[in-house]
């Protein structure tokens, strides 16, 4: 059952117990100050679903800048090194059910592609594919850019499919502009036979 933190008891409340929205809404917000001001409340979360919501809400209101790794981004990458592929399906289940801001999910895709951690390459890799389909145009553009960081042929034809599908022509360049460097890397690391 999904619980949040209260940062002033610091205890474990239970959403039934809740009286009102009310005093989810100001216990979600404490929540969220409290794991900026202190990180080691991120160990008293129960899951890593509940840690990583509770980093997606903490940051929510963030402005990220090109190009800059933010404390979000810090701790996002910390935690999927930390878990590993779960934390990849905790992302997937939470950004599927849209719980998470466009912005975050366009940040979160985009640093999933650069991150090195070798046991979550798969995850990551087929989660990035599938949100290239996403409805969201910030989705898709995260999912993009995230593939091109990973350099990986196996995005190739997801990349096709999408830059059939996009209707958005800025984006539909972007997805061409990755797809072209992929089939150049591809083109380069095949080995050629010279016999």
């Amino acid at each position: 059952m999904p619980s949040i933190v209260n940062s002033n008891a610091q205890e474990i409340v239970f959403e039934h117990e809740l009286q009102d929205s009310s005093d989810y809404e100001r216990l979600d917000t404490e929540t969220a100050s409290a794991l900026k001001r202190n990180k080691s409340l991120k160990t008293d979360f129960l899951n890593i679903d509940q840690e990583l919501e509770a980093l997606f809400r903490a940051y929510a209101n963030e402005d990220f800048e090109d190009g800059m790794e933010s404390e979000f981004i810090s701790e996002f990458v910390s935690c999927i090194q930390k878990y590993g592929t779960q934390a990849v399906e905790a992302v997937k289940r939470i950004i599927l059910a849209q719980n998470v801001k466009p912005h975050m999910t366009f940040e979160a895709l985009r640093w999933l592609g650069r991150i090195n951690h070798p046991e979550s390459y798969r995850s990551r890799l087929l989660f990035m594919e599938m949100c290239l389909g996403n409805p969201l145009r910030l989705v898709r553009d995260g999912a993009a850019l995230g593939l091109a960081s990973m350099k990986d042929a196996h995005a190739i034809p997801y990349l096709r499919k999408a830059i059939a599908q996009e209707k958005t022509q800025d984006l539909r360049k972007d997805l061409e502009t990755v797809l072209s460097r992929l089939e150049k890397l591809s083109n380069a690391t095949i080995p050629v036979d010279d016999k």
